[in-house]
């Protein structure tokens, strides 16, 4: 165990559970399939797509079809970010103090959060890529607000157990 001198936090090197790997797998499925999705449809996309949507999910504003870009360009950086964030849970920001005792599972605790929010996000954006080609297509006249009444939970809910099991391993 080595310590870092800004903090004087151990540095540890968290390994990678099942099912992190898992998490992992799933995380790199998602941006494989938005560039995947984003790559075939190119070619059929009209030169004009829809940028912005009301709540409901109704377009209300077209950009160009370059734009269709942002969320596979976003999510290869959010995925870097996550799996270079993950190298460093000495770095992070902890709600309770870290001590010698708890070191080792808080820190295994957000490098979870840190998987797990990775996969949820690759997936998200994944979605709402596929929903924005789908109405640029013209095959919905809007994004599916449905999908969001699962996802949002599911987030709150891994946010959720982080924190109770954060708070227990204190």
């Amino acid at each position: 165990m080595t310590r870092n001198p800004s903090n004087q936090r151990p540095i540890l090197t968290i390994a990678r559970s099942p099912i992190s790997l898992m998490l992992e797998i799933a995380a790199v499925a998602g941006l494989f399939c938005i560039i995947v999705i984003t790559l075939q449809s190119w070619p059929n996309l009209p030169n004009s797509i829809p940028i912005h949507f009301k709540m409901g999910g109704k377009p209300n504003a077209t950009g160009s079809k370059q734009l269709i870009w942002l969320f596979p360009s976003l999510s290869v950086l959010v995925y870097v970010a996550f799996t270079v964030l993950r190298q460093f849970p000495h770095t992070f920001n902890y709600i309770w103090g870290i001590t010698e005792q708890n070191v080792a599972k808080q820190y295994q605790l957000a490098v979870n959060l840190l998987d797990w929010n990775k996969a949820e996000v690759m997936w998200i954006l994944a979605f709402i890529e596929w929903q924005i080609i789908q109405v640029s297509l013209g095959h919905s006249a809007e994004l599916s607000v449905d999908f969001f009444s699962v996802v949002m939970p599911l987030f709150l809910v891994t946010n959720g157990l982080y924190f109770w099991q954060a708070y227990k391993a204190r």
